[in-house]
């Protein structure tokens, strides 16, 4: 490469003159470069007022606060949730006394240790009609006051929901588990 800018063309040689000449800088600006390449301990103050750090603080208490603020949100929600998810357990003897009849359910069970028994009549909840163990020990009865209608039950034995062995007909449910239907009418009772 030549060392003289004579053989260079015209335009190169005015652009190499253009970047030979240094730009005016304001001796701030230096004086801010030169300190913040020197670690900058010196500027700190001005660097502060030109670029003020965002810090964002929160007192103990109001973060106590923010936290129970949210815990006791949470529970109205959950609460109001709840309440519209709970579906009241209808009462069974919601006839009127001339239409109800008095239904007698039993299964032989003699080694259980509790049954309950569930149907649409109760929403199938196995906690709002607990049978007894009837005398001998063997059998577990219960009876119910129902409406004319037909209804589909089960036994929870142990746990465990178990159909009428000795009903006539038989259901399979949503979950393919087989419960047992009972016709109630006025004319013949329940069959």
């Amino acid at each position: 490469m030549p060392d003289d800018d004579e053989s260079l063309p015209q335009p190169l040689l005015r652009a190499t003159e253009l970047l030979r000449d240094l730009p005016d800088v304001r001796d701030e600006w230096r004086r801010d470069l030169q300190r913040s390449l020197d670690g900058g301990h010196a500027n700190e103050a001005l660097a502060a007022e030109r670029f003020p750090r965002r810090r964002w603080s929160v007192s103990p208490i109001t973060a106590i606060a923010a936290c129970l603020l949210c815990a006791v949100l949470g529970g109205v929600v959950a609460t109001s949730v709840l309440r519209r998810a709970v579906v009241p357990t209808p009462t069974i003897t919601a006839a009127t006394p001339s239409t109800a009849l008095q239904v007698r359910f039993d299964l032989v069970a003699p080694t259980a240790t509790q049954v309950m028994i569930v149907g649409d009549f109760n929403q199938w909840n196995a906690e709002s009609l607990p049978m007894r163990r009837s005398a001998d020990g063997r059998r577990w009865e219960i009876e119910v006051r129902l409406p004319p209608g037909r209804y589909t039950y089960g036994f929870v034995v142990d746990g465990k929901l178990t159909p009428d062995p000795r009903a006539p007909e038989s259901a399979s449910d949503d979950f393919g588990i087989p419960s047992s239907v009972r016709m109630v009418s006025r004319a013949g009772g329940s069959s």
